[in-house]
């Protein structure tokens, strides 16, 4: 159901017209109780299935957005690996730079030396070898000049060998980096995507939890539509015991001397149609048993010498049946009864009867009025036969 379905039909509820029976009004039913309450139910069914799609909509909301949280931890952990790698490459540059600047005065440093030992003139170098006063002499002298150049490569070949690691792992780190980048630019674009899912889901679930409010809201009108028309009920139930109380004292105890029973002989569809709309009226909820009660109560009336002898003018008496005052007889009429209250219908013309009263009231009434273990009576379904 869609939301607007929804909405139009809570609206259509609120807007039913019920007008509260006071001493001169009617109640106007644009719908009986049974149905509001079938509709209500359906009403319910409708809410109960709407929970169960927001319940899974919760739960798929859940697992993209567990889905979403890990790919965007990934996404940050390789950014800061990104970063850390950048930083360290500027690190190493710089260490390669200061390293290429002590190869340059390194190298200025063998240039003077060269220049001094060969460019100063080699006879000076000979003639301090020469005023070496013994071989031993001599020989340590040479060694000392070995040193010195053996040194002068050594930390020549350091410096070179330092500056090619730092390239070398400057390399390694700039294609680290760039695959890092790769690496975080893919899981960034799954990312995205994987947001958009995420806030779908979230507005679906949210769309959804709004058709459950508004189910919630259509069956909170039907509650509200119900107990209005209880409410009316009863005080229309409440306006007609005074008067059947009257038409009670008027005719007097019926003590059982006229005999009610038997078919109907003759009777018309009108006639069955009629009866099968104040039963289905006054006995919608009722058990089948508490149907035919009704009916018995309709057709002793008709057998009654102190009744009208015919259904219609049974059932439209005067003050005598509520349904018939309210207009919900007529919305019956209008729609037709329901099979078995055809049923029973049928069955009370043909002669059945489970009960020889001529009145009835709910029980909640016959309470109220003191009837229940003070008048003789039955009790079929929630009503009292007296």
């Amino acid at each position: 159901m869609t939301r607007r379905n929804i909405i139009t039909r809570i609206l259509s509820v609120v807007m039913s017209v019920m007008l509260v029976a006071t001493g001169m009004g009617i109640t106007s039913f644009a719908e009986t109780l049974q149905e509001l309450e079938q509709k209500k139910q359906q009403a319910v069914n409708e809410k109960t299935q709407l929970e169960k799609e927001s319940n899974q909509l919760y739960a798929d909301y859940k697992d993209v957005s567990s889905q979403y949280n890990e790919l965007k931890a990934k996404v940050d952990s390789l950014d800061r690996d990104v970063e850390n790698a950048s930083q360290e490459m500027t690190y190493l540059s710089q260490q390669l730079s200061e390293a290429k600047v002590n190869q340059a005065k390194m190298e200025q440093i063998m240039k003077l030396h060269i220049k001094y030992m060969y460019e100063n003139g080699a006879m000076n170098m000979l003639e301090m070898l020469l005023e070496s006063g013994s071989i031993s002499e001599l020989f340590e002298k040479i060694e000392y000049l070995n040193i010195i150049v053996k040194y002068d490569r050594q930390i020549m070949d350091e410096y070179k060998k330092t500056q090619q690691d730092i390239s070398d792992k400057t390399t390694q780190l700039s294609e680290k980096r760039a695959s890092l980048e790769a690496q975080s630019n893919e899981l960034s674009a799954q990312k995205q995507e994987l947001r958009k899912l995420v806030d779908s889901a979230g507005a679906e679930l949210s769309d959804k939890n709004s058709e459950v409010g508004d189910a919630q809201a259509e069956i909170n009108a039907y509650d509200k539509r119900i107990a209005e028309m209880k409410q009316a009920e009863r005080q229309m139930a409440s306006a007609n015991a005074a008067s059947q109380e009257e038409l009670r004292r008027q005719i007097g105890n019926f003590d059982n001397t006229e005999d009610t029973s038997g078919a109907y002989s003759g009777y018309t569809q009108d006639d069955l149609y009629l009866l099968a709309a104040i039963i289905h009226a006054e006995a919608e909820g009722e058990p089948y048993e508490g149907k035919i009660a009704v009916g018995s109560v309709v057709m002793n009336r008709v057998f009654s010498s102190k009744f009208p002898n015919t259904i219609s003018g049974v059932v439209y008496q005067k003050n005598q049946f509520e349904p018939a005052r309210s207009g919900r007889l007529q919305l019956i009429l209008d729609r037709g009864p329901n099979p078995d209250c055809f049923d029973a219908a049928r069955e009370v013309l043909a002669g059945t009867r489970n009960t020889h009263r001529l009145f009835f009231w709910a029980l909640w009434l016959a309470e109220q009025r003191g009837l229940i273990g003070n008048m003789e009576g039955e009790i079929i379904g929630t009503q009292f036969f007296f």
